[in-house]
C-alpha cells in the first residue's frame, strides 16, 4: 500500500535494528550523541511506550565500547519520555540507552521475564558533584540529543506503529475534530497495527481520512487495514468495503467459523482507544489493470458512518494461489473463511453410511434406531485382533438406550435421511406432561454418533433427566475416562462434575474389538485448552447434565449387564426454558489395524538429512519444529523453499516426510500474527497475559503465553480451542501436501476438534498421490496442569484420521500403573482405537512393548537391531494374533505373561513379556497345548540368542520377555 506523505513511524527518531545481548539489556535501545565531553550531560528520550511500568524498569546507559555507565541518574520517568543524566565516561561518541532490560526467569521452554527494577548505581559523590541531588539542576546540563531508536531484530520492533502519541498529540487531535465519534486512517499492511493499544504517533500528527492508496497484483487475495482512533466510547462496529467491482469482505466482524457457518463478531473500541479493521479483496485473474476507486465505510452505534478513501492500481502481474505462495503479502488471510473439505464426502479407509430403514451401517459396525431417536442395538463384526471387520457380529448393548425426562411422552413417527456418502441423520419430536422433546442425531462414516435432545418446559416442571447405555459385560471388560486411568472395568464406579480442575466429560469402556465412548455436551460447550493450559481455559459445565450441581454419572453391574447412566439430578424449568442434552457415542474400534504396514514403517524422529535418515534404515522422517527445513512452530510454510527441497530429496532416497504443523499455539514470526491478534479473543486464547518479555511488549495483557525456542529464537502465543484460524490451517495442510510435497503430519498434542481433523484427513488425502501418513504424539495429559484427562480418551475423536500413536511424555511404562497390561492396552496402545503406536518415555520397555506391536522411536532409542529381527523373520508380511484377542496360537500357561503372535511366510514369531513380580518359568504351547520348541535369534540391548526345545521351561524376568521363532503350532 502507498502512503499520502511522509508518515515517519516515530516522530523524532529514526528507526532500525541493532546488535547487542538481549538477555542482558532488553529488545530496546534509544542512541543518543554525546558531542563533546564533561561531567555529565543530559538526555531526553521520546521512548514513546505502550505500556505503563515506565516507572518500575530500570534505565541502562552503555558507552560506545559497551561497558556500562553506573553514574547514571533518572530524572524524570513517564510513559511518553525519560529525562536522565549521564557520565559520558568515553568521551565523545554515541552512548546506548536501553530502556526494557529484562531477566527470562523459569524453565527456557516457558520463561517468564521479569524486568530489572529501577537500580542506585551513581557515585554519591559525583551525583553531588554535579548538583543532581535538585532535580532542576538536569536542564542546565550539557545535552546528548537522542537521534535513534533501535531494536534487537526486525520482529522485535515497535516501528512504525508500536510508538505512541503524546497526551498532548492525542488533545490537539481530539480538538481538531471535536464533535466526532472516531477518525479512520488508512495503513499500509505491512504495518499491521496488532494489539497496540494507544494510538501510534504515526497517526496523530497525519490527516485522518487521508486517501489510502496501494497496488495488487491479478488473481491476488489483497489484505488492507484501516485503523480507528475513537473519540468515544465505540459499540457495535461495523464496517464495508464497497465500490469495487470485485469480492471484497471485512474480515474483523465475522466470516465463517470451522464447521462452515456465517458468524458475526462484535467489534468495540473504548475511548481514547485504538482498534483496526482488516479487509479483504479478491481480485480475479482476469481482472482489467488499472486504477480503481471505492471507499471503506465505518459505522458504529449511534454514530454518523465515516468514510476512508481507497484507490487500489491493479497491475499487469498475475500470482498463483491468490499469492498464499508468499506469506509477506498477507494473502493467507484468505484462508479465514475457507470451507475446503467441509463436505460429507468419505475418506479411506472408512465407505459410505448404508441406511436400510432405521438400520444404519458403516464400517465394521451397525446401529438401528429405535422410534424415539436412540440406539436400540450396535454391533461389531471386528475380528478378536481387530484386524479385519468380518468377524461375527457381536452386540454391544444389552438393551436399547434410553432417555427418560420422568414421564411418558408420546412419539412423533423418525425421520432418517443421509446429506451425504459419510453420513446419516434423524429426527423426532415427543410431547409429555409439560414437556416438549425434540431429539437430533447424526452416524457419520468413521463411529461418531451424536444425539442432541432439547427439552422444552411448557409450563413451569421440575425433571429429573436420565441417560443409561446398557453395555454387555462380556464386552465391557475395560474403562477409561472421569477420573479413571486404563484399567479392568469396575463393577461400580460413581462420578460427578468439577471442570474448573478437571478436564473430563467421557468415558470409554468396551474390548479391543467393540467399545463405546460416551461424552456429555451441550450447547455452551467449548473446546478447552490442553498440554499444561487446561486452567486457563477449562471445559464449560454443562447446565443440562450438571443440572444444579446434582449432576453425575454412575456405573452398575447388575445379571451381566454394566449400565452406564448420566443424570441430570432434580432441574428446575420455566416455562418457555430449554435445556439441551447432548450426548456422544464414539464407536470403537475405528478401522483395523495394519501390523504389518506398522512394522515396515521405520520412523526417525529428529532432523538430519534426507542421506543420513536412509542410511540409518528408516523410511519415514518427522521434522519438528525448531529445524532448519522447518524452523517456526506451526507455520513452516515459512520455510517452504527449503522445505520442498529437502522433501524433493528424501523422496528419491524413499524417505517419507512429515512435518510438525498443530494449531495449539503460533509463532511470533508469522507475518499475520499481529492481524489475528487484532481479532481479539477469536485466535488466540485469552489469559493471564506475562511469559517471553515479546508477547509482553506486543501482545499487553491477556494472552496465554506459548512455546519458546530459544536456539532459533522463536516465540509462540498460545490460540484458543475453536476459531477461523483452524479455516486457515486446513488450507495451510493442503498447500505443504500439493505444493511443498510433504507426506503427512506429525501432531504433538492437539488443540482441534474432531471437524478440523477430518478435514486435514481430506485435505491431505486429495492433495497427494499416495495415502497420506498421521502420526500424534501426546504428553500424558493424566496429570493436575493438564485436568486429569487420558491422552487416548481425550484425542478419542480424532483417532479415526491418525495412523500411528506415540504416548509418550510422562507415561507410565513400568510404574504403579504401567503394572496393568490393561493400563497399557486402553492407555497406550491404541489398539482398541484401531491404531498402534510407539513408546517414548525412557524409551519405553521394549519387551512389553513388543506384545502390543510397540517399539521406542528412533533416533533417541536405537530400534535398529529390532527392526533387522522384524525383517528376518518375516513379521511385516505376518498376521498378527494380540494376547488381547483372547484365544492365542502360542500360549504361555501363565496369566502374567502374555504373549502375541505373528504368523506367515516367515513361519510364527512370538512376542512374550511378563507382568509377573518375580522371574517365573513358561512352558510354550499350540492352541490344542502341545509343547512347542522356540529359537531366540540375537537381537543387541534386546536378548541373547537362545534355543529351548519343546516342553523345556522359559525363564521370564520381571518386566522383561523375548522374541521367539517358534516352531508348528499346528500339527
Amino acid at each position: 500500500m502507498g502512503e499520502t506523505g511522509p508518515r515517519p513511524g516515530h516522530p523524532e527518531l529514526e528507526c532500525g535494528i541493532g546488535i547487542w545481548d538481549q538477555d542482558v539489556y532488553g529488545n530496546h535501545r534509544l542512541l543518543v550523541d554525546v558531542t563533546a565531553a564533561a561531567p555529565a550531560v543530559a538526555a531526553e528520550l521520546p521512548w514513546r511506550r505502550q505500556d505503563s511500568t515506565a516507572r518500575d524498569v530500570d534505565v541502562i546507559v552503555l558507552a560506545p565500547s559497551g561497558l556500562r555507565v553506573h553514574n547514571t541518574v533518572a530524572v524524570e520517568v513517564t510513559d511518553e519520555r525519560g529525562r536522565i543524566a549521564f557520565e559520558p565516561v568515553a568521551g565523545p561518541g554515541a552512548y546506548a540507552v536501553h530502556y526494557l532490560p529484562y531477566a527470562h526467569t523459569g524453565k527456557p521452554y516457558y520463561p517468564q521475564a521479569a524486568y530489572r527494577p529501577p537500580t542506585r548505581t551513581a557515585d554519591p559523590g559525583w551525583v553531588h558533584r554535579c548538583g543532581l541531588d535538585d532535580p532542576g539542576t538536569w536542564a542546565a546540563l550539557p545535552r546528548a540529543e537522542a537521534f535513534r531508536y533501535e531494536a534487537a531484530s526486525a520482529v522485535d520492533s515497535f516501528a512504525p506503529l508500536g510508538f505512541a502519541a503524546t497526551g498532548a498529540e492525542r488533545a490537539a487531535l481530539r480538538r481538531a475534530h471535536e464533535g466526532e465519534p472516531f477518525l479512520l486512517f488508512g495503513e499500509d499492511r505491512e504495518h499491521p497495527l496488532g494489539r497496540y493499544a494507544r494510538l501510534p504517533a504515526r497517526w496523530a500528527l497525519t490527516d485522518p481520512g487521508a486517501p489510502l492508496a496501494g497496488t495488487a497484483d491479478r488473481g491476488e487475495f489483497h489484505a488492507v487495514q484501516a485503523g480507528v482512533y475513537a473519540l468515544t466510547d465505540l459499540t457495535d462496529v461495523r464496517a464495508e468495503l464497497r465500490g469495487l467491482p470485485f469480492p471484497a469482505r471485512c474480515l474483523s466482524t465475522g466470516g465463517v467459523d470451522a464447521r462452515g457457518a456465517a458468524f458475526a463478531r462484535r467489534v468495540e473500541v473504548a475511548a481514547d482507544g485504538v482498534g483496526a479493521l482488516w479487509f479483504g479483496v479478491e481480485v480475479p485473474e482476469d481482472a482489467t489493470p488499472g486504477r480503481y476507486e471505492a471507499e471503506i465505510a465505518v459505522r458504529a452505534q449511534g454514530s454518523p458512518e465515516r468514510v476512508l478513501p481507497l484507490v487500489l492500481t491493479v497491475g499487469d502481474a498475475v500470482v498463483d494461489d491468490h499469492g498464499a505462495g508468499e506469506p509477506e503479502r498477507f494473502a493467507r488471510l484468505g484462508w479465514l473463511d475457507s470451507t475446503l473439505a467441509q463436505d460429507d464426502e468419505v475418506v479411506p479407509p472408512f465407505a459410505p453410511v448404508k441406511i436400510d430403514g432405521q438400520r444404519l451401517t458403516l464400517l465394521g459396525r451397525s446401529v438401528e434406531l429405535g422410534p424415539e431417536g436412540l440406539p436400540h442395538r450396535i454391533t461389531s463384526t471386528f475380528t478378536p485382533s481387530v484386524t479385519r471387520t468380518d468377524g461375527p457380529e457381536r452386540d454391544l448393548l444389552a438393551a436399547p438406550v434410553t432417555f427418560d425426562v420422568g414421564r411418558p411422552l408420546e412419539h412423533e413417527p423418525l425421520a432418517v435421511d443421509q446429506p451425504g456418502p459419510a453420513r446419516a441423520r434423524w429426527s423426532a419430536r415427543a410431547t409429555g406432561q409439560d414437556v416438549l422433546l425434540h431429539t437430533e442425531g447424526e452416524l457419520e462414516a468413521d463411529g461418531f454418533l451424536v444425539v442432541r435432545a432439547t427439552v422444552e418446559a411448557i409450563a413451569e416442571t421440575e425433571l429429573d433427566v436420565r441417560l443409561a447405555v446398557p453395555v454387555r459385560e462380556e464386552i465391557a471388560r475395560y474403562a477409561m475416562g472421569l477420573g479413571l486411568t486404563g484399567r479392568a472395568c469396575p463393577a461400580t464406579y460413581d462420578w460427578s462434575w468439577d471442570t474448573p480442575t478437571r478436564n473430563q466429560d467421557a468415558f470409554w469402556l468396551g474390548d479391543p474389538a467393540a467399545g463405546l465412548q460416551l461424552s456429555l455436551r451441550d450447547e455452551h460447550y467449548a473446546r478447552p485448552l490442553n498440554t499444561n493450559y487446561y486452567r486457563e481455559k477449562p471445559l464449560v459445565t454443562p447446565d443440562s447434565w450438571a443440572g444444579d450441581g446434582a449432576g453425575g454419572v454412575r456405573l452398575r453391574t447388575v445379571a451381566g449387564t454394566r449400565e452406564l447412566t448420566a443424570f441430570s439430578g432434580p432441574l428446575r424449568l420455566r416455562a418457555g426454558e430449554s435445556r439441551r442434552f447432548e450426548f456422544r457415542l464414539l464407536l470403537t474400534p475405528f478401522k483395523p489395524l495394519d501390523p504389518g504396514g506398522h512394522l515396515a514403517e521405520r520412523y526417525y524422529h529428529a532432523y538430519a538429512s534426507p542421506g543420513e535418515v536412509a542410511a540409518y534404515g528408516a523410511n519415514v522422517v518427522n521434522l519438528h519444529h525448531a529445524t532448519p527445513p522447518n524452523p517456526y512452530i506451526n507455520d513452516p510454510l515459512l520455510a517452504a523453499e527449503v522445505l520442498r527441497a529437502y522433501t524433493d530429496e528424501a523422496h528419491r532416497l524413499g524417505v517419507r516426510v512429515k512435518v510438525y504443523d498443530t494449531v495449539r499455539e503460533l509463532t511470533r514470526h508469522t507475518p499475520e500474527l499481529p492481524v489475528l491478534a487484532s481479532f481479539g479473543d477469536e485466535i488466540f486464547a485469552a489469559g493471564p497475559g506475562g511469559g517471553h518479555a515479546w508477547l509482553r511488549e506486543h501482545l499487553g495483557d491477556g494472552h496465554v503465553p506459548g512455546w519458546v525456542a530459544p536456539d532459533v529464537g522463536d516465540v509462540a502465543v498460545v490460540t484458543s480451542g475453536d476459531s477461523r484460524w483452524h479455516n486457515s490451517y486446513v488450507c495451510g495442510i493442503e498447500r505443504l501436501r500439493r505444493v511443498v510435497g510433504v507426506d503427512g503430519l506429525y501432531l504433538d498434542d492437539v488443540a482441534y476438534d474432531r471437524t478440523t481433523m477430518k478435514r486435514v484427513r481430506k485435505a491431505l488425502a486429495r492433495s497427494g498421490e499416495t495415502a497420506p501418513v498421521v502420526d500424534l504424539h501426546s504428553c500424558n495429559q493424566y496429570r493436575e496442569a493438564d485436568g486429569f484427562a487420558s491422552s487416548a480418551n481425550l484425542y478419542a475423536e480424532l483417532l479415526p484420521y491418525v495412523d500411528r500413536l506415540w504416548l509418550g511424555e510422562l507415561f507410565d511404562y513400568d510404574g504403579a500403573d504401567g503394572a496393568d497390561p490393561a493400563y497399557w492396552l486402553v492407555e497406550i496402545s491404541g489398539i482398541p482405537f484401531g491404531l498402534m503406536g510407539e513408546m517414548l518415555e525412557g524409551g519405553g520397555n521394549p519387551w512389553r512393548g513388543l506384545v502390543f506391536g510397540m517399539t521406542g522411536r528412533a533416533p533417541m532409542t536405537d530400534v535398529r537391531p529390532l527392526w533387522r529381527a522384524f525383517d528376518r523373520l518375516k513379521m511385516p508380511e505376518a498376521e498378527l494374533t494380540g494376547w488381547w484377542a483372547g484365544e492365542p496360537p502360542v500360549r504361555t500357561g501363565h496369566a502374567d505373561v502374555l504373549a502375541s503372535t505373528w504368523r506367515g511366510p516367515g513361519g510364527t514369531a512370538t512376542a512374550l513379556a511378563s507382568w509377573a513380580p518375580e522371574p517365573v518359568d513358561v512352558v510354550l504351547t499350540a492352541a490344542d497345548g502341545r509343547p512347542v520348541e522356540a529359537h531366540a535369534p540375537a537381537i543387541e540391548g534386546f536378548q541373547e540368542e537362545r534355543r529351548f526345545p519343546a516342553g523345556e521351561p522359559v525363564p521370564v524376568a520381571p518386566g522383561r520377555g523375548w522374541l521367539l521363532s517358534v516352531g508348528p503350532t499346528s500339527p
